[in-house]
């Protein structure tokens, strides 16, 4: 079956992805410069390509390269253009940058990242769900079919032990008995190559009944005393109730298979707390030496034991409820404790997510930190050139209020060189300026008090001959 391909996911050449990002980048050096409303239009197809690229470009090195190169190659430019302010250009240019160009792709980046990861994730979750069936069609083979072959060779031990058989006829139930036995044996070796770990699926059979579970077992020979209160599984989650009759099930297989003639001891009662408790205890233990030892570590368990007890552990952990299973009081005890609603708690509830789920998901997030470097690095040098551009303009072309004021007119020029900076170009553009002094050269110097004064006034200071004739703080233009 071919895999339905989201179209959003469809990947683009890097050479096209490449020049889409350099075209939407560029044309932040325009809007920066000449910032009319035609030129401003230009963000809009950059936004869109930048998104594109982003949702289709599938590795992210080609889109930090292309934005390194091409914000690198704004600022040479900035200063070959004639009639700005090249730094601030560039510092105008690289904002833009990240705002209109470098977000869109970033978002676009999520989602294709997003994508991705949603891809992945169907995968894992189909795989899981073929092995959930696959567990499923485990735990059915095991619960009905071992029970109907434990059954079988109960019902053959005792023909086999039949005085009035002739000896021919005994051999033939003692073979039968065997065949039953070796059955058991095969059907647990098929479970065991079908049933992947982890566990089955919680769906319930339906149609199990703990009456008539006990009624097959006392027909195939064994003694089964049974006191079931039967408004408690009325009243019980369908799961719960079947998880029940699955307990017993085992419970009775086990009894057969292990110590047959044992007699074997049913109680259902409700749990004053809420939920019920089920217990099915064998009379008699196996003898030593008489259990091969998968089976007699299935009966017990422990390590190396069958499908039988662990899947019902796994199930009744998945519900909230608890499954003990061990000797007592010389015999062999299986005890369900259920809940009144399935509430899964204890070690289930305290697994994480599928682990395929999870590192799926820890990809993205790694992923998408790794996209959202570029936009931090693009700030980071925004953030620098403006502390070049706040560094330059405080040191080389501002005045501090409180140097304005010690300059005093007819003060000579020459005296003031190593007081005033190189000054800004004239005329000031951002600000009103009256007429200056006739014959006089006027020089401007931006007013600031500090790297962190923000302001568009402008001390503008007049020379005739040499002599400051005029000194004017120009402010900030309506």
């Amino acid at each position: 079956m071919q895999q339905r391909v989201d179209p959003d996911r469809r990947g683009m050449p890097v050479a096209v992805g490449v020049a889409l990002l350099a075209a939407a980048t560029a044309t932040t050096l325009p809007v920066a410069r000449w910032g009319d409303s035609a030129v401003v239009l230009l963000v809009v197809p950059a936004a869109v390509a930048g998104y594109v690229a982003g949702r289709r470009l599938p590795t992210l090195a080609p889109a930090v390269l292309t934005f390194t190169l091409m914000l690198a190659a704004l600022l040479p430019t900035s200063f070959l253009l004639p009639d700005g302010a090249p730094l601030g250009d560039w510092l105008v240019s690289v904002l833009i940058a990240l705002l209109a160009v470098v977000a869109p792709w970033w978002v676009g980046r999520y989602r294709f990242l997003r994508a991705e990861q949603r891809e992945s994730d169907a995968a894992v979750l189909a795989e899981r769900a073929q092995e959930e069936e696959r567990a499923r069609i485990a735990d059915d083979l095991h619960d009905t079919i071992g029970h109907e072959l434990a059954l079988i060779a109960v019902q053959a031990g005792a023909l086999e032990l039949s005085p009035e058989l002739a000896h021919d006829q005994r051999e033939q139930f003692r073979e039968l008995r065997e065949a039953a036995v070796r059955a058991s044996g095969r059907l647990r070796d098929v479970v065991r190559m079908t049933r992947p770990d982890g566990p089955s699926r919680l769906t319930p059979a339906g149609g199990v009944d703990l009456d008539a579970l006990v009624a097959g077992a006392r027909d195939a020979g064994m003694t089964v005393r049974a006191e079931l209160d039967r408004r408690v599984l009325a009243e019980a989650h369908p799961l719960l109730a079947e998880l029940a009759a699955r307990t017993l099930r085992e419970g009775l297989t086990n009894s057969a298979r292990h110590a047959a003639g044992a007699a074997v001891d049913v109680e259902l009662v409700a749990d004053p707390g809420g939920g019920f408790i089920l217990s099915v205890r064998s009379a008699a233990m196996p003898e030593p030496g008489t259990l091969d030892a998968p089976a007699h570590a299935e009966v017990l368990g422990g390590p190396g034991a069958g499908h039988g007890i662990p899947s019902l552990r796994r199930r009744a952990d998945a519900l909230g409820a608890s499954l003990d299973a061990g000797p007592a009081d010389d015999g062999f005890l299986l005890r369900l404790h259920a809940p009144a609603r399935p509430a899964p708690t204890g070690s289930r509830a305290a697994e994480p997510a599928d682990p395929a789920l999870r590192s799926n998901a820890r990809a993205v997030r790694r992923r998408a930190l790794q996209a959202s470097v570029v936009p931090g690095l693009i700030l980071a040098l925004a953030l620098a050139g403006f502390v070049v551009v706040q560094a330059v303009t405080v040191t080389q072309t501002a005045i501090s209020s409180a140097t304005y004021d010690r300059i005093d007119l007819g003060t000579p020029r020459s005296e003031l060189s190593g007081v005033l900076p190189a000054g800004l170009p004239a005329p000031a553009p951002v600000v009103a300026e009256p007429s200056a002094p006739d014959g006089a050269d006027c020089e401007y110097y931006a007013a600031r008090d500090g790297w962190l004064h923000f302001t568009d006034a402008t001390y503008r200071l007049c020379f005739r001959e040499g002599v400051l004739v005029e000194k004017t703080a120009l402010g900030e233009a309506p």
